[in-house]
Formats: C-alpha cells, structure tokens, sequence
C-alpha cells in the first residue's frame, strides 16, 4: 500500500467523496417544489428545490449537518428536528421556505427523539411520534394553519416500540404501526379518530411475528383506504385497507417472483395507480399497479442500481431518488410507460474522477445450509489474488447493502484489497424467516454468516487467509466487534464505527425509541433477559481478542452512547489489546464530507500498518 496515496489530496477516492451527492422530494401536491438535503458545502444541509429551474436555497445551517426533513404537501412548509451537536434529540421547528422564518413546534416541551413525522394533504395538519424516558413513546397530531400553530394533540401514549405515523388526507385520521413483544416480533396498525378526540377506531393485525407496515392514504378527500403493506405469507406483498369499513384487498402480483420483497411507494393523485419496487437478491426493478384493473405495469428499461424512493410526478413522469457504483446519489426523471431516462433532475457532474469497480452479486452458504447474498468487488490488478480482502456488514440490523456510490468500498479497493459486502441474517427482502432469524438470538446467526463468507473468500482463492479484515458501522461496528471477540483466530483486524459495545448500557443510556427497539430485538429488556444481553455484547468477549482493533466514535451520538464504549476501552487496556480509538465531535450521522475523508486516512493508515506487521509485505 502507497502511503502517498492516503494522504494525497487528489487521491480518487478522496475525489468521490467530495462530488456532490442529493438527495431530492417533491411536494406531494405541489411539483413546482421540493425539498433536498445535499453535501454541496461539504456538510449535508436542507435546502428548499425550485424544481422548474433546479434552483436551491439553503435552510440550514447546523454545525453538525442535518440530513433529514419532511416537506408539506403544499409546498409552503420544511419540518425538521432542531437538534444539538447531532444527537438527535430536539424540538420539531417549521421552516417558512418563501421567508425563511423558523417556527418551534413545541416551545414548552422538554427537548425529545422521535420515530417519525408526517403532513396532510391539504397543509393543516402534522402528525408526529416523540420519545422520552418518562413518558416513553407518544403520538401527537397538531394543527399548523399559515397563521396559527395550535398546542400539540396528544393522540396515544404506550411503551411499545411504534413507529411510522401516516396522516389521511385532511388529517382526520391517523395510523401508526406498533410492536407488542408478547405477540412475538410482529406489528400492527392502530388508527384513531383525530376529530373525535383520538378515538381508537381500528386494527389491522396479521398475527404472531408478521409485520404489517403503513404507507399512506389514498389522496382523496374523505377517503379510508391505507396502502399498506404485510409479510404474513413469508415475504412483504402490498394491500390496502379501508379502516373504517375494514374491507381489504391483498395485490395479486402473479407475474413477480414469488421471492422478494414488493414494496408500495407512491399514490397517484386520481388514486387509480401505484408505484411498487420488486427487490429480490437486493437488485431492484420499478412496476405500476392499476388499482381498477389490476394490471401490473413492469417499468423496463430504468437504470439498474439502487432505488431509495419514487414518486408520480407531473406529465405522466416518475421522479425517482437513485444511485449505482458509478453514480452519486440523484433525483431522476423516467418515462411512466417504459421507465426510460428522460432527465437528471438533481445531480452533479462527475468531473473525472475514475469509474468504479464493478459490483458481482454473489452467494454463500452459511453453517446451517441458507444461502446468504452479498456484493463482491476486486481491485484493479495484474494479480488474480488471493488479496487482502476486507469483509463489510451493514447497520440496521434491518437494511440491506445493494449496488450504490460507495466512496468508503472505493477506498479499500483503490489500495488493492478485495472487498465483500454482505446481507446477514436480519436484512431486510429476503423474507420474514431470514429477517427474524436474529431476533431474541442477537449475534449468532449475523456471525455465523460473517464466518462462512471467510470460508467461501478462501475457498474461491480470493482472500488471503492471514489478511481478512472486518468493517463496518452502528450495527455492522457492532458485528465487528462481535466477531473479533467470538471468532478471534479468524481475522488480520477489525475497523468499527459508531457502534454498539455493551447492550445493557446502551439500553440504560440511549434514547426512549432505542430502548424499545432494543427490546424488541431481544424480546424484553436487560432486567428480563440479562444472560442473552450479556451473550449478544462484544463487552463479554475482550479477553478473547488477538487481532488488532480501530474504533472511530461520536461523542454526541444518542444511539450507541458514550459510556458503554468507554467502559469497552477501559477494558481493552485493562488486558492490553492491540487497539485505537478515535473519537470525534459528532452524532450517529456522518454528515460532514471531511470529516468522514478523515476517518478513512486514519482507517487505511492504520489497515497498512497492520499488513505490514502480519504479512510482511506491501500491497
């Protein structure tokens, strides 16, 4: 490995990360405008989108970034959590996007985390979850007319892990999707009456360990139908669900592929058609749905790569939020009969920083015989390997790495390593079997699946034994840990980021919406389950360790706190383990473009100091 490479500011891999990437949403009812949330000044911020003239006007300016917001379906409005240093926990504020003027929500609440929030069609109504560790999870709608904001509307208050709020058309009726861990890992819908004080009026539940998700409501004034989705025949198929008549219709889909997640994205405004993604394999390929006629429309000839989310725009057209390996990050425009691209709508010149390597989906068998699929790429070399690979998991654990513009990936692969991205047990589109294989088993089955992709990297001559390295971040930093620990002879090193170290202290530190995530994956909480907690936490594991360790950590972040990291340090050099950690002013997001270009020269310095002491010779 060139160490010039690392530190040259004109690297290519330093060149991906600093292209501008955006990601874009028009209004739903009104295409004139949208809301984009770009790096263009090195940090991701929010920006209000002219779509005629693509324009942007920044609307935030927060030190540590802010890459998430809502934009009301009029156009008028942007909301968004004001937090403090990234750590998520704030007040919701309104941003005025032809003035700029700023509005908090909530003046008189204690700061708080949230699981979600959604507008109405029509610009009257929001409605929101917030969390704290008094009043655990609640449910607030709240009228937002451009000259008044009223106090907020508290809806419905449980300690179960909920999410997904979804607003009807004017807002008199809300749905949420909850999880009782006495029923097992599945969810439900509840819906309530806004306008007759929160009365609950319905649920829509599949069963034991069966998730049934909202989308949203048909766009027509007093119209019940939800589009939803379920998973109670293995894999996620669409329906919609009339909730006040309770009449359902489940989406005969006879022409896909009975594997494979099918998910709804987007309700036309005549409410006659809808946008489905097939993921199967974690490839991805766009339909649309006649509601009265039930045909099913494949959208062909769209690019392949990543689809993050699609929506009806004007003219028949769909805009679509996308990138593959060669590609950042951008808002498309495609035909709505074929899928064709018509037009970039929000993207960046690509300059000439160098293509990508190509991406090879591939598959592995795990110890117990399931198949586990994962994205293989090779770096640019006379040499047919075997090479020093590096081995990645995703965060989540519900998430799924699919062909994307990886700058990280390009990073190793730039300095010869191999490189192999895998979805474990626990991610997502493979179905509910292999999603909920994990849950009240955290850690087993992601490490063993983490293991036989070593054995598979060997047996294939890709991978040289003694130079297998580990990476990853939140949940993938996690894993690292985890399998460093557990599986010590196995690997060269391990790279972990913001992650989870210990996860009864987690639990005890982290926000309120964590605390019932993390009991939902282990079926209670650490007072109810100390053994599994204790088994699952790389803490458990430290005097295990043989390879050497770097951990780069955020000092704000509210998801993997503080504390429990310190405590893992503190016993690394207890047992004077082979490691470093780096600690940063930060959140659990990596918004600012470079800062996370210093994170990587760390990494690869570091990774060649580690090849240099274990294999003796330079890449």
């Amino acid at each position: 490995m060139k160490i010039a490479s690392i530190t040259d500011e004109h690297a290519p891999w330093k060149q991906r990360y600093r292209l501008h990437k955006s990601r874009g949403r028009l209004a739903r009812f009104n295409h004139q405008r949208g809301l984009v949330i770009s790096n263009r000044t090195g940090i991701y911020q929010l920006y209000a989108w002219n779509v005629p003239d693509g324009k942007l006007r920044q609307l935030t300016q927060h030190s540590s970034g802010k890459g998430k917001g809502e934009i009301s379906s009029d156009g008028r409005y942007i909301y968004y959590l004001n937090d403090t240093q990234g750590d998520e926990i704030g007040h919701f504020v309104r941003v005025d996007i032809d003035t700029g003027e700023q509005v908090d929500l909530t003046p008189d609440a204690e700061p708080y985390s949230v699981l979600g929030i959604q507008t109405d069609c029509i610009g009257k109504t929001i409605c929101y979850l917030t969390a704290d560790n008094e009043k655990g999870l609640q449910l607030f709608t709240q009228s937002v007319m451009t000259t008044t904001i009223d106090r907020p509307n508290l809806i419905y208050q449980t300690s179960n892990y909920t999410v997904n709020p979804v607003l009807s058309y004017s807002g008199e009726l809300v749905v949420i999707e909850t999880m009782d861990i006495k029923k097992g890992t599945g969810s439900k819908l509840l819906v309530f009456d806004t306008v007759n004080g929160g009365q609950h009026i319905g649920t829509l539940d599949d069963g034991i360990d069966v998730n049934v998700m909202p989308k949203q409501f048909a766009p027509l004034p007093n119209d019940a139908r939800l589009l939803a989705k379920s998973n109670r025949n293995g894999v996620s198929r669409p329906l919609i669900w009339n909730v006040r008549t309770n009449e359902r219709v489940d989406f005969v889909l006879d022409q896909l592929s009975i594997e494979g997640d099918v998910e709804p994205l987007d309700w036309s405004h005549n409410s006659n058609f809808i946008l489905l993604l097939h993921i199967h394999n974690a490839t991805f390929q766009l339909y649309c749905y006649c509601v009265i006629d039930e045909n099913l429309k494949k959208l062909a000839e769209h690019p392949s790569g990543t689809i993050f989310d699609a929506q009806f725009g004007p003219n028949g057209s769909i805009f679509v939020e996308w990138e593959n390996a060669d590609t950042p990050r951008q808002v498309i425009a495609l035909n709505g009969k074929s899928g064709a691209l018509e037009l970039v709508m929000l993207g960046s010149l690509k300059h000439e920083v160098p293509q990508s390597h190509p991406w090879r989906s591939i598959t592995f068998p795990s110890s117990d015989g399931q198949l586990i699929q994962g994205w293989l790429i090779l770096p640019n070399t006379t040499s047919n390997g075997p090479f020093p690979t590096i081995i990645e998991m995703h965060g989540g654990p519900l998430d799924v790495t699919s062909e994307k513009f990886d700058p990280e990936t390009e990073a190793w692969l730039d300095h010869g390593f191999a490189h192999l991205s895998i979805n474990y047990r626990g991610s997502m589109t493979f179905g509910r079997a292999f999603q909920h294989k994990i849950y009240s088993d955290i850690g087993h089955w992601e490490i063993e699946d983490v293991v036989a992709a070593r054995t598979w990297l060997i047996e294939q001559s890709i991978a040289q034994s003694n130079a297998i390295f580990l990476t990853g971040w939140s949940y993938g930093g996690y894993l690292t840990l985890l399998a460093l620990g557990k599986r010590p002879n196995l690997w060269a090193g391990g790279v972990a980021g913001i992650a989870i170290a210990d996860w009864t202290m987690l639990y005890e530190d982290s926000a309120e919406s964590l605390r019932g995530y993390a009991t939902t994956l282990f079926g209670g909480t650490p007072r109810e389950k100390p053994e599994l907690y204790a088994t699952a936490s790389p803490i458990t594991y430290v005097e295990q360790i043989i390879a050497p360790v770097l951990i780069i950590q955020a000092s704000n972040d509210t998801r993997c706190p503080v504390r429990q990291m310190k405590h893992y340090e503190a016993k690394m050099s207890q047992f004077n383990k082979d490691f470093k950690i780096e600690w940063f002013d930060g959140g659990h997001a990596l918004n600012n473009t470079e800062q996370s270009i210093s994170h990587v020269e760390r990494i690869l310095y570091w990774a060649h100091c580690v090849l240099d002491k274990t294999t003796q010779k330079k890449i």
